[in-house]
């Protein structure tokens, strides 16, 4: 290994010391970085190997191949690590020698998979600058004396930021390893070097002390952040989806331009932080007790301070949360922040003379105000709400930690928060496995709060067992869905056969006028004889017109002026046995079957004589519509809109009677299979319901509740009707954390107007 050129051959007036004192910081560094490394790569495998664990599937399981991948994969990058110090420190031996001024590097286009590593370079680099910033200043000053320029440019610096974040990129060049292996390693040595960093510096420090070469430190500048590409596309996701943090500890910050996000994810935080700026000037007196941050003497809590302060308040809920939850009308974010900066006591800041940086109080005010709308605007139980009370803290620390929380969609925290509130949503412990689903979630809750320190690894392990329950659950939903469909079919093909028999009847005694006893019996036993016809054999079939001539030919039996009533009774007798037949597929047999006979003979023979009709009995009473289960303090919507689901597939009053408009109908026309709607109850609040099926009958639409149970079975005229008076809301398919940063971006809106 070469740090220099050997004795002998190198250029005249080199200054010795100059030249032992980099190979020694050469030696010193490759040995204490290529320790990272291999922590990095213990640390990798540990993890994989725990996922493919859980994965239990013993020889297919990715994680298994990706752990392979990772051990194939270690010397050549342990190789290319090393090389990647050795031309550095080279690099920076020709600086020291009089004339050896390197020249300008040549500009060129990146690939894709290239542009993603810088990317993760750079955001590790802007980690390492937040942690260690001072300390690589001091080093960065020392070398440019060293070397003797003003300024030594962070590329020549092998010991700067970037070049340290570059270690692993460049190592990773020519070497083929899966996308999400490698934002692992990138994640872990980020870690590992945040962690591990200050010896080595301090160590370097003392060598360029002793050897004279000092830091004018007030007049260092800090090291350039490596700045953004205009058009940089996001890190690439792991297995899970997710785009790894670039930071593990405090903080990310919120004031960079965060590079890495999309560019429509990145146009709405940037357009919520402007939102943000300009709203709390007019708020600023209720948060901080009306300081201004950073003003009037006060200095903003360093990140490891927010970091104790935020981890003494996680075991239990904040009182500033319980307050928010018992009073809607005051703001979480303001008495959070109070709280916060009271809690600087704790740990032995006097509270009068700290105050909370604006990055930080950015990630206090966003979460704050996320929490304020999801307890006003979603369907949470009682319990549900203390349960999502508990998050608060964890979400400001991850938020401070990351702002990625509010960038990325794949955020683990962000999708464990969308999986908790599936969980919770509208869950009322009804039965065992909404009571099972409900202790899952408290459980995940539970391990957030006593496991997560300073890893954001925890919500990923937690989102990802929560979400495998899920999956359970869903399936078990679905096949409620299912059962309800097929119910509903069979219920609006019942009706449709109905309707058939009906239009029948209408056809038959048009013009007539059947005796009661006659009318009693075709309108309740033949037509129930002719729907079960209809629905099993269909209205081609001969059962269908076997049954069609038992009604003319009762029907001809109607006595006409100048007949003679004793011949009605064996007229009728020779139909007995085709009208027992339609009475047995209503289950009267026997000696009721006989009492209908009769009935019939004794109405047609009073009919013939002139006599006053007897009248039928009373129709019992329609069965109740069963499976549907009404909201919570509201009567079914079912029977509200389509009053017990009569035979007629119709509108209540017709669809002409409803008053709706042609674009509100064409909205619910479009809903699709799977989406969530939003309808009212009694309560006041809006519950989420969602479409499971619609109609090929009908074209009603079924909706089901979070149990897979139907509780709304409507027209696209009823569904407009209802949202026209405000009955029922069409929201936007996002995630939970998706729709309510934007209900918190049009609060400040609405404010701010």
């Amino acid at each position: 290994m070469s740090d220099f050129p050997l004795p002998g051959n190198e250029r005249p007036g080199t200054p010795p010391s100059a030249r032992d004192l980099v190979a020694g910081m050469h030696r010193r560094s490759t040995e204490h970085l290529q320790s990272v490394l291999a922590r990095v790569f213990a640390r990798a495998d540990d993890w994989l190997f725990d996922l493919a664990k859980k994965d239990g599937v013993p020889d297919g399981s990715p994680y298994l191949f990706a752990m392979r991948a990772l051990r194939t994969s270690r010397a050549p990058i342990e190789r290319g690590f090393r090389e990647h110090l050795d031309q550095g420190f080279a690099k920076l031996g020709r600086q020291a020698m009089p004339g050896g001024a390197e020249g300008t590097p040549e500009l060129s286009l990146l690939e894709e998979s290239e542009l993603e590593q810088q990317l993760a370079t750079n955001l590790t680099a802007e980690a390492v600058t937040r942690i260690h910033g001072a300390q690589l200043d001091e080093l960065s000053a020392r070398l440019a004396r060293m070397v003797g320029v003003a300024k030594l440019e962070a590329d020549a610096n092998p010991l700067s930021a970037h070049s340290l974040a570059a270690a692993i990129s460049d190592a990773h060049r020519g070497v083929e390893l899966p996308a999400d292996v490698r934002m692992v390693l990138f994640k872990y040595y980020e870690r590992e070097l945040i962690h591990d960093l200050r010896d080595l510096l301090v160590d370097l420090n003392a060598r360029l002390e002793a050897a004279g070469f000092r830091a004018d430190v007030a007049a260092a500048k800090p090291a350039p952040r490596p700045a953004a590409k205009p058009d940089m596309a996001p890190p690439p996701a792991t297995a899970d989806g997710y785009a790894p943090a670039a930071s593990a500890y405090p903080n990310a910050g919120f004031a960079a331009d965060p590079g890495a996000g999309m560019a429509e994810d990145r146009a709405v935080f940037d357009a919520l932080r402007q939102l943000l700026h300009a709203w709390r000037p007019a708020n600023q007196p209720q948060a901080q007790g009306g300081r201004q941050t950073g003003r009037g003497g006060q200095r903003p809590l360093q990140s490891a301070e927010m970091m104790s302060v935020l981890s003494l308040m996680q075991s239990q809920v904040p009182e500033s949360v319980n307050e928010a939850l018992e009073r809607p009308e005051v703001s979480l974010a303001a008495l959070l922040k109070n709280e916060l900066l009271r809690g600087a006591s704790q740990i032995g800041l006097p509270p009068e003379q700290v105050s909370i940086s604006q990055d930080d109080e950015d990630a206090v005010d966003l979460v704050g105000m996320l929490f304020d709308v999801m307890f006003d605007e979603r369907d949470f139980e009682q319990a549900a709400r203390k349960m999502i009370s508990r998050l608060v803290v964890p979400f400001v620390k991850a938020a401070v930690m990351d702002r990625r929380l509010f960038l990325y969609k794949t955020h683990p925290a962000r999708r464990l928060l969308n999986s908790l509130a599936e969980a919770v949503e509208g869950n009322r412990g009804e039965g065992p496995q909404e009571r099972e689903l409900l202790q899952k979630a408290e459980s995940t809750v539970d391990r957030l709060i006593a496991e997560f320190n300073e890893d954001l690894a925890i919500f990923e392990t937690l989102e990802q067992e929560l979400r495998q329950f899920l999956e359970q659950h869903r399936r078990r939903v679905e096949l409620a869905e299912r059962r309800a469909a097929e119910a509903q079919r069979g219920q609006e093909r019942l009706e449709q056969a109905r309707d058939l028999a009906k239009v029948e009847l209408e056809q038959r005694t048009r013009g007539l006028d059947p005796t009661p006893a006659m009318r009693d019996f075709l309108e309740r036993n033949w037509t129930h004889h002719l729907s079960m016809i209809a629905l099993r054999e269909g209205p081609d079939s001969g059962s269908w017109q076997s049954a069609l001539t038992v009604a003319d030919r009762l029907l001809a039996l109607l006595p006409k002026p100048g007949d003679a009533a004793d011949q009605v009774a064996p007229a009728l007798n020779a139909m007995r046995e085709p009208i027992e037949t339609v009475l047995a597929s209503s289950g009267i047999i026997g000696e009721a079957a006989q009492d209908v006979m009769r009935g019939l003979a004794d109405s047609l023979e009073r009919r013939a004589r002139g006599l006053a009709p007897v009248p039928a009995p009373a129709a019992a009473d329609a069965p109740a519509e069963d499976n549907v289960v009404p909201l919570p303090g509201r009567r079914s919507p079912v029977h509200d809109i389509l009053s017990d689901l009569k035979p007629r597939l119709e509108v209540v009053g017709g669809k002409a009677s409803l008053d709706v408009s042609d674009s509100d109908v064409e909205q619910m026309r479009q809903l699709k299979v799977g989406t969530w709607i939003h309808i009212a109850g009694d309560d006041g609040k809006h519950h989420p319901v969602k479409l499971s099926w619609v109609s090929p009958i009908s074209s009603r639409l079924m909706f089901t509740n979070r149990r897979g149970v139907r509780v709304l079975v409507a027209s696209v005229e009823e569904l407009a009707a209802m949202k026209q008076s405000g009955n029922l809301l069409v929201r936007e398919q996002e995630q939970v954390f998706d729709q309510v940063l934007h209900r918190v971006m049009g609060k400040l809106r609405e404010d701010l107007a």
